[in-house]
């Protein structure tokens, strides 16, 4: 039986590598966002440094700008 050379030992096919394919990691987007009171009072406090103005309208900014973070 004769011997492989190098020539044909390339020419047969390689083994297949396994895909594994990633997953994204679910978000928690469900969960309401809860605003904490020190948070709200906090960035009042510097709102009214920067403008003045009323407390409660302050306070209402606050809240709008920290919503959505």
């Amino acid at each position: 039986m004769p011997k492989k050379t190098v020539d044909a030992a390339a020419a047969e096919p390689a083994a297949k590598k396994t895909v594994t394919r990633r997953r994204t990691k679910k978000t928690e987007a469900a969960q309401p966002i809860e605003l904490a009171w020190d948070h709200v009072a906090t960035r009042a406090y510097y709102i009214a440094l920067e403008t003045g103005g009323d407390p409660f309208e302050n306070w209402m900014r606050a809240e709008r700008e920290l919503a959505p973070a």
